[in-house]
C-alpha cells in the first residue's frame, strides 16, 4: 500500500512521472504532495523546495512514504538523502526506468563506474565463444547474463555447484552447463579441449576469509592450483583470462588475500610470457554475493537486532553485482588490448565506505533510525581480517591508466617458473592436509610476514 505518499525529485521528473503515473504506480498510491530539488514549478501540491538533494527536508511530514523520482547516481548523495527519510520514519521507493520499487542498499553504494564502453565491449564478444568460471555464482552468473546479451557465438558457464548451475541454466538456456571441479586439471582440460573457449573469465573461488583462515588446504587448492588448471587450460587452446582478484590481495593480512596475490603473480608473468593474455583484476566487496554481509544484517534486522559489526573503525570498498559485472567486462575490453603486459587492473571505487554505516543504511532502509530502534554491536575483528583495504599495495606502482576509471598497476617482476614452484610447494603441502605450514610458506612465496601485512593495514 502507498497511501499518503510524497514524490521528491526535480520538477521536469516529476510532472512527467505524474503524467506517466498509470504505466507505474499501483492503484493504491495517493500522492499527498511533492518535495522539489531546484527551480521549476509542479501542478502537485509543494510541500518542501531545496537546491540540491543533499537539502531535502521532509522532517514533520505527516506522510508513510516517499518516492525518489529519477534520483542523482552517486550513492553519497542518495545515502544523505536516505537518512532524512529515515529520521522521518517513512519508507523509501525509487522510480527508475520506469518502473517502481523499494530502495535497496546497493543502489546508495559504490560510486558510479568510470563510463562503459558497451559498444568496444560488445566488440570484443560478439561471435566469440566466451567460458565463465563459477558461472553458477553470484557474480559469475550476473557476468554470464551480460554476456548473453552481447552475441557471443557460444556462452559456456563452468561450476562445482550443481544447484547454482541448474539454477542459472533456467534463466539462460542457451548457455552451455558445465558441472567441473577446477581442481580437477584432466576435467577442465578436457572440457576446455571440447569448448574451445576465446575469452574466459575465472571467477570461481573460496572468497570467505574467516573459512580460509579454517580451512586453509582448501583455499590453497581452490584458489591457486585451481587457476592454475584453468590458466592452463586456457593456454592449451589459445584463450585469453581475465581472473577474478580481490582487494584482500594488496598487502593481505589473510590466507585468503594472500592466496589471491600469489594468483595475481602467477598470472603477470604469464601474462608477460606472451601468447593468450592473463589479466587479474582487483575488485573490493561485492554487495549480495555469496557470504557477503549484507545477508547477515538483513537477517539480523528482520529477528529485531541487533545489526553486528567487527569494529567501529574497520571500512572496506564496495561495488553491486552489477557493478562488479560491469568491472569484468570493461577490464576485458580495455586490458586485453593494453600495454604493457604484466600489470594487473583495479576498479576505482571512491572511498572506503565505514562498514557501520552499511549496517545504518540497512537500518534507515526499512524507514527505521539505527541506535535509536535498532541498535549495533561490536564482536571484534575475525582472524585475518583488516581495519582498512587498499588498492595498490606498498611494493607496487602505477602505469598508465588504460581508461577512464581502470588503474594499472606493476610490481617487481617474477620469472613465471618461480611462481609455479611456489604454487606446486603450496599444492602438496595442502594435499599432505599440513594447514599448520600453509600460512609461512604462502606469505614466504609472496615476499611477505602476516605480521607485516597486519601492521600496514591498522596504520
Amino acid at each position: 500500500m502507498l497511501r499518503d505518499t510524497i514524490l521528491i525529485g526535480s520538477a521536469q521528473a516529476v510532472n512527467e512521472a505524474w503524467e506517466a503515473r498509470a504505466d507505474w504506480a499501483p492503484a493504491s498510491l495517493s500522492v499527498c504532495g511533492v518535495a522539489l530539488v531546484g527551480p521549476g514549478e509542479t501542478p502537485l501540491r509543494v510541500l518542501n523546495r531545496a537546491p540540491i538533494w543533499d537539502a531535502v527536508d521532509i522532517a514533520g511530514a505527516a506522510t508513510a512514504a516517499v518516492v525518489l523520482v529519477d534520483p542523482p547516481a552517486d550513492g553519497a548523495v542518495r545515502r544523505t538523502v536516505l537518512t532524512h527519510i529515515a529520521a522521518a520514519g517513512l519508507k523509501p521507493f525509487i522510480l527508475t526506468a520506469g518502473k517502481l520499487r523499494r530502495l535497496k542498499l546497493e543502489d546508495l553504494i559504490g560510486s558510479p563506474l568510470g563510463d562503459v564502453d558497451f559498444a568496444r565491449i560488445r566488440k570484443l564478444i560478439a561471435g566469440k565463444r566466451v567460458l565463465v568460471t563459477g558461472g553458477g555464482g553470484s557474480i559469475g552468473s550476473e557476468l554470464a547474463r551480460r554476456l548473453a546479451t552481447l552475441s557471443p557465438q557460444r556462452l559456456t558457464l563452468l561450476d562445482s555447484s550443481e544447484h547454482n548451475l541448474y539454477r542459472i541454466g533456467l534463466e539462460l538456456p542457451d548457455a552451455v552447463q558445465i558441472l567441473a571441479d577446477i581442481r580437477d586439471a584432466s576435467s577442465i582440460g578436457r572440457w576446455f579441449a571440447k569448448e574451445r573457449p576465446e575469452i574466459v573469465f575465472h571467477a570461481a573461488a573460496l572468497k570467505q576469509v574467516p573459512m580460509v583462515e579454517a580451512f586453509a588446504s582448501e583455499g590453497v587448492l581452490t584458489n591457486l592450483l585451481g587457476l592454475r588448471n584453468v590458466a592452463e587450460a586456457a593456454r592449451g587452446v589459445c584463450a585469453d583470462l581475465i581472473f577474478v582478484s580481490t582487494d584482500k590481495a594488496v598487502d593481505p593480512s589473510s590466507i585468503m588475500g594472500a592466496t589471491k596475490r600469489l594468483g595475481e603473480l602467477y598470472c603477470q608473468a604469464l601474462d608477460r610470457e606472451g601468447g593468450g593474455r592473463a589479466i587479474p583484476l582487483r575488485l573490493g566487496n561485492v554487495l549480495g554475493s555469496a557470504g557477503s554481509v549484507t545477508p547477515i544484517f538483513e537477517a539480523q534486522l528482520a529477528e529485531g537486532g541487533p545489526l553486528t559489526v567487527t569494529d567501529p573503525d574497520v571500512t572496506r570498498f564496495f561495488l553491486s553485482i552489477p557493478q562488479a559485472a560491469d568491472a569484468l567486462l570493461q577490464a576485458a575490453a580495455v586490458g586485453l588490448t593494453a600495454e604493457p603486459h604484466g600489470s594487473a587492473l583495479v576498479i576505482e571505487m571512491g572511498e572506503a565506505l565505514p562498514v557501520v554505516e552499511l549496517a545504518r543504511e540497512v537500518i534507515r532502509l526499512q524507514g527505521l533510525r539505527p541506535d535509536t530502534d535498532v541498535p549495533i554491536v561490536f564482536t571484534g575483528l575475525r582472524p585475518g581480517e583488516k581495519l582498512h583495504e587498499a588498492l595498490v599495495a606498498a611494493d607496487e606502482w602505477r602505469e598508465a591508466d588504460p581508461a577512464e576509471g581502470v588503474i594499472a598497476v606493476a610490481s617487481p617482476a617474477r620469472t613465471l617458473a618461480d611462481v609455479a614452484a611456489s604454487i606446486d610447494m603450496l599444492t602438496t603441502l595442502a594435499r599432505e592436509g599440513a594447514n599448520d605450514k600453509i600460512a609461512a610458506a604462502l606469505f614466504d612465496a609472496i615476499g611477505a610476514r602476516p605480521a607485516d601485512t597486519i601492521a600496514k593495514s591498522r596504520a
